[in-house]
């Protein structure tokens, strides 16, 4: 195991974790591992996750997405978010053991609003008393915030989706709405679902179709960050990295390389482009975003070379993504005399840090009135590609 040079956290880094589990919900829960019920219930054991880095295991998942999930008449969703949020403490906790760099999602995909989670919860003894749905609502969100502890700066965030079904569609039609007075209410009524540790949450992404609903999250999802190596023969030295995306838009970043006692910073940062961004909150940032803070190499010891990395690049509101073979870096070698680094090379391999949930319905509103639409099948073929989203994805 390598340590994260300048992060304080007391965890464990994981140079590759990637574990993922499914929650399936309707008249009931099922999850797809082990676990007790009931209060206090997230202190006790639980089950690990599949282990996605082992096609066997991910082979396994992917199944559980076609027989874990129940069906039934009821949505249970309150519910299975407020377990899916439980299991990401504990995994946070006992399997990834507190690791600063890993990221957590939940990835919520429903056809309606919940309708049975206050009994659901008083039935397996969760609550000893029944709640109104705002009640729920509530308690749910106070989950979501304390599920990352009072001093970690994980990323966490939620994703809700959801399918406007048959169902739905008939209720907007009976009240008459507009498709801007329907999609107000359907976005106030899971407001609850949202959440992010690191900033804005996550907007509701709906629609009738579940291709629109997978594209939407695929736009949002992309995370377009960055890791490059710089030589620790460059201390003292401005730096400055030149990228050029695959639309010709140019960009430098530009620190001065500092060593402070073992560990090394990248101070005063800035993008030449007023339009340039990054995320100022990243667990590798410091002083407001100011200064990038070295980290392990991704490719192993690395005696000779630092490791930054900028998370979410952006040119205004578009993530902006670097063509690696036209990377360049420069350092300045005085009196604002810039030479280029000939012997830069592209980092290639990069650290896996990731648990996810999938959170599915199962209600057999999906399927039509008359089950005369093929709602549940499509909307598991959805889940699957966001495993496979997740699973080959470069992190």
């Amino acid at each position: 195991m390598t340590t994260l040079m300048l992060l304080s956290s007391c965890g464990t880094v994981h140079q590759r974790f990637l574990q993922g589990d499914v929650i399936g919900f309707a008249d009931e829960v099922q999850t797809s591992y082990a676990a007790p019920r009931g209060l206090f219930s997230e202190l006790k054991s639980q089950e690990r996750p599949w282990d996605l880095l082992n096609a066997s295991e991910k082979a396994k998942m992917r199944q559980e997405l076609t027989t874990i999930i129940p069906r039934g008449n009821n949505t249970t969703a309150y519910y299975a978010m407020e377990l899916a949020t439980e299991r990401i403490k504990y995994v946070r906790r006992h399997y990834a053991k507190n690791d600063p760099q890993t990221k957590y999602y939940i990835f919520l995909l429903t056809d309606g609003i919940d309708n049975a989670s206050p009994a659901l919860a008083q039935k397996e003894k969760k609550i000893l008393f029944s709640r109104t749905p705002e009640q729920y609502q509530k308690r749910l969100q106070k989950k979501l915030k304390s599920a990352m502890g009072l001093f970690a700066n994980n990323t966490f965030e939620v994703y809700p989706m959801m399918f406007e079904g048959e169902d739905m569609q008939a209720s907007k039609k009976r009240n008459r709405m507009s498709d801007e007075q329907f999609k107000a209410k359907t976005a106030e009524d899971m407001k609850c679902f949202r959440y992010s540790s690191i900033g804005e949450a996550p907007e509701l992404i709906s629609a009738d179709n579940f291709r629109t609903i997978i594209e939407e999250l695929k736009k949002k999802f992309v995370s377009s960050n960055y890791t490059f190596r710089v030589p620790k023969s460059y201390v003292n030295k401005n730096i400055r990295m030149n990228f050029e995306n695959r639309h010709g838009q140019k960009i430098s970043l530009i620190g001065n390389l500092q060593k402070m006692g073992f560990s090394y910073v990248l101070k005063n940062i800035q993008f030449d482009s007023p339009q340039a961004t990054y995320h100022l909150k990243s667990r590798f940032c410091t002083e407001q975003g100011k200064s990038l803070v070295a980290h392990a190499s991704p490719e192993g010891n690395d005696p000779l070379n630092v490791y930054f990395t900028i998370e979410d690049m952006r040119i205004g509101n578009s993530p902006y993504f670097p063509v690696k073979e036209k990377v360049e870096q420069e350092y300045e070698e005085s009196n604002n005399f810039w030479q280029l680094n000939s012997e830069y090379q592209e980092v290639t391999k990069g650290a896996i840090n990731t648990y996810f949930l999938l959170v599915v319905d199962g209600s057999n509103s999906l399927d039509g009135k008359n089950k005369q639409q093929n709602g549940f099948e499509q909307e598991t073929d959805m889940a699957k590609e966001i495993l496979d989203m997740l699973t080959e994805r470069k992190h």
